[in-house]
């Protein structure tokens, strides 16, 4: 796609706004965010070839609405057509008559965006955000303040007999579009099997755990069977086919192999859980297999499913730092990460550094033994040595904040489920999420000084 530079006047400079207030979170934010900045910085996802693409200020736009609203992609076009609000925000080029008769945007639009867009892409636009804040003195380096949560994935409870019955599924599906572009494969579906064994695995009452058994041992039978005829199909050839006809047979063969792979995945590890044997690194999920199980020790919910997110946070409240792990990793282990990053973003080192107890190490690395002050409780019941002094409970009381700020994360700004895919997926909720909560901290500060003005 080409960018598309639009310079005519628009509804935003004519009467517009004049009707609506100046007060309002939107209108400061449209006024103060530095729209120019990114589209440069994002110039490089686009080509100057091709059907011209949509303005990026609409595109960026939608996605911090969408996250400081919590909507979905459908939710926040559709806004677009009725809230002017939102029109003003994104700079929407239309005239009236225009906007009375034509779609905006559709959903679509935003997701092959987000595929554009990608993790250097989010961190350009969190940079850019950052500096304007740095500018205006609204955030300091100075304290920095650590912890993680686990995002969960938007997948079902996994479950080994599900896993098979959608493997095979997945692979008798793609083998069917294999043969519809000529090739002739065939694999026997078990379709009708497989759901009844699904059936009678899902059925309570007694004997529950021996058609559990049962049942899965068929399962993995009919799922050997697939796979091996499903592996003649990838080795399968065509004579005399167009170019772009073989380069779709060559990636449909790809994610045939690709779900091949998983298959197996799941056929062992449902073979070794009817042996009673452990097995790391499980499949959870057929659509995200980079989810992992994550045990948080929470009373509500033992395991979640998804990644693990380390964030940073300065001395005011903004986020100024994350990082994404897909494995459980100990907090301790995502430390240096985060101080790391931190001295990449502003060229220094926090003065003084904020975290709980699972942060506690008698051993410091190199890193960590570089911040002046660091205010983490020690294990057991013996107490810091510094506990009593003043930093040491000032820079604890100001932790205590993340705790809250992390809970609004995942209620308001869309963290307590990613619904996009991948492990860049993961990014760039997170990204987006964390960059909604700035500007909307971003933009109460600026109305309540301009109540106090006055």
């Amino acid at each position: 796609m080409a960018l598309k530079e639009v310079y005519q006047l628009n509804l935003n400079h004519g009467f517009l706004p004049t009707i609506l207030r100046k007060d309002h979170e939107l209108v400061i934010l449209a006024d103060k965010i530095d729209w120019n900045a990114m589209s440069d910085a994002l110039r490089s996802k686009f080509s100057l070839r091709g059907r011209k693409a949509k303005r990026l200020r609409l595109m960026v736009g939608l996605h911090f609405l969408k996250h400081i609203y919590n909507l979905s992609d459908e939710r926040v076009c559709l806004m677009l057509e009725e809230n002017l609000y939102f029109r003003y925000f994104c700079g929407v080029d239309c005239d009236m008559q225009d906007w009375l008769s034509k779609k905006v945007l559709n959903p679509c639009t935003m997701s092959r965006f987000r595929k554009r867009l990608g993790v250097d892409g989010m961190h350009l636009i969190e940079n850019i955000i950052k500096a304007q804040l740095f500018e205006e003195k609204r955030i300091s380096t100075k304290l920095q303040i650590v912890d993680t949560s686990a995002m969960e994935k938007n997948i079902a409870y996994p479950v080994d007999s599900h896993l098979l019955a959608r493997g095979i599924g997945k692979v008798v599906g793609m083998v069917g579009k294999l043969k519809k572009k000529g090739l002739s494969v065939a694999v026997r579906s078990f379709k009708r099997l497989v759901r009844k064994e699904v059936l009678k695995i899902n059925k309570l009452g007694r004997g529950r755990r021996d058609r559990i058994t049962e049942g899965t041992k068929k399962l993995i039978e009919y799922a050997k069977k697939v796979a091996k005829e499903a592996d003649i199909a990838t080795r399968a050839q065509k004579k005399k086919v167009k170019a772009t006809t073989a380069l779709v047979i060559d990636g449909l063969k790809k994610q045939l192999k690709d779900g091949l792979g998983l298959l197996g995945r799941v056929i062992n590890q449902a073979q070794k859980r009817l042996e009673g044997i452990h097995v790391k690194g499980k499949v959870l999920s057929l659509h995200e297999p980079d989810v992992t199980v994550i045990a948080k020790g929470k009373r509500r919910k033992r395991y979640e499913y998804g990644a693990k997110v380390s964030f940073s946070v300065e001395r005011n409240g903004y986020i100024l730092g994350h990082q994404e792990y897909h494995q459980n990793v100990a907090d301790i282990n995502t430390l240096d990460q985060a101080l790391s990053d931190w001295e990449q973003t502003f060229g220094e080192l926090p003065d003084e550094l904020g975290a709980d107890r699972a942060y506690f190490t008698s051993n410091p690395s190199e890193i960590v033994s570089k911040v002046r002050r660091a205010a983490i409780p020690t294990r057991g019941r013996k107490r810091h040595p510094d506990a009593a002094k003043a930093y040491f409970k000032r820079i604890q009381k100001r932790r205590n904040c993340i705790e809250p700020l992390i809970g609004h994360l995942k209620a308001d700004h869309r963290l307590d489920r990613c619904r996009y895919s991948g492990k860049v997926g993961d990014t760039l909720n997170v990204g987006f999420g964390a960059t909604a909560w700035n500007l909307k901290k971003w933009a109460r500060e600026i109305k309540n000084e301009k109540q106090k003005v006055a």
